[in-house]
């Protein structure tokens, strides 16, 4: 009698890894299909693995976003409620997909409450907060989404599509606009959006500043305020920007020109910061760390013809080749910096 238990609790331990093992194994086939663009034929993959298992939260959560990219938002949401109620290792996932099919339904604020939701249950997640941020820029509530971003980035410093919709949204503020597309260059330096992110800080370099002639260059500040220092920066690159024509330095290269007015720019920021000891989040976050590279001199430099690659010029490209260890510790600073 015991040696006809024992065979079929084997059996039955066989039977149950086998399914698990074919759930698994449809839920792969499924993502492939999702993959390639096959909506239905994924789902049609995902209901058999749900027969085969029918608590199996990948399997709900996989079918939501199915949902999702057929525009069957409601059907998407409900699997994201399923997928939140069991309150598991998905739970981030689940209340980002739930926000974005509210808000791809037209219910941008019921999706913010529910991604907000999630910041709570979920608060180390930085893609919630992002959520947040896009959503709320969307529907041009730009204080809402500038302190998501920064709780986006200081849960995680490396976002870059955080860096990069903060340098968006702080167009009309130069300074400020200027320093999350730096942060985005140290990110993803090449690419469509770093050459938006590089042609946007090169730009504003020579925002108000027209020249005439050899002897005649006008410099323009829109907005200047004298109790913002940020405006003081402003004004400095412009100056720096003026001081490319002269004498001194018209033999300089265009990167050259570039590395020093940006260091110029760091360097007048952190003494700005240290003499009024600045403590709110630009100030700390962002002038904080590009004081610190500016100061180090290997570092600084390693920086300057990293974010400038995108730019196609033979200097750079020789300079990066030739010095990859100086770009490996560039990179592991920036990794390990304590913001």
């Amino acid at each position: 009698m015991k040696k006809i238990i024992v065979t079929l609790l084997i059996l039955c331990s066989s039977v149950m890894a086998s399914a698990q093992q074919t759930a698994n194994q449809l839920i792969t086939e499924g993502v492939a299909l999702f993959d390639d663009g096959k909506y239905s034929e994924a789902l049609t993959i995902y209901e058999k693995a749900l027969k085969i298992e029918p608590d199996n939260d990948d399997v709900v959560y996989e079918m939501g976003l199915t949902y999702a990219q057929l525009k069957d938002y409601d059907k998407a949401i409900d699997c994201a409620n399923k997928v939140i109620k069991k309150n598991n290792k998905l739970l981030a996932k689940a209340y980002l997909l739930k926000g974005s099919a509210l808000d791809y339904s037209g219910k941008p604020k019921d999706a913010v409450k529910v991604f907000k939701e999630g910041t709570k249950k979920v608060p180390a997640n930085n893609s919630l907060y992002y959520s947040i941020a896009i959503t709320s820029y969307n529907q041009k509530e730009f204080k809402e989404a500038e302190e998501a971003l920064q709780s986006s980035l200081q849960i995680n410093p490396l976002h870059a599509n955080s860096h990069f919709l903060m340098g968006v949204l702080k167009m009309g503020e130069k300074s400020k606009s200027m320093l999350a597309f730096y942060n985005y260059l140290i990110i993803e330096p090449t690419g469509k959006r770093a050459n938006v992110a590089f042609t946007t800080v090169s730009g504003k370099q020579k925002e108000g500043v027209e020249v005439k002639d050899d002897k005649s260059i006008n410099i323009t500040l829109n907005g200047l305020n004298e109790k913002d220092d940020f405006s003081t920066a402003d004004m400095s690159i412009a100056l720096a920007e003026a001081a490319k024509h002269t004498e001194e330095n018209k033999n300089k290269s265009d990167f050259e020109m570039f590395s020093e007015n940006t260091k110029s720019f760091f360097m007048i920021l952190g003494e700005l910061q240290a003499n009024n000891k600045k403590k709110d989040f630009w100030w700390k976050y962002y002038v904080g760390f590009f004081y610190d590279l500016a100061r180090n001199d290997e570092m600084y430099e390693t920086f300057s013809y990293y974010i400038y690659q995108d730019v196609r010029s033979t200097a750079v490209e020789n300079w990066l080749q030739k010095n990859p260890d100086r770009v490996s510790k560039l990179r592991e600073w920036v990794t390990n910096y304590k913001r």
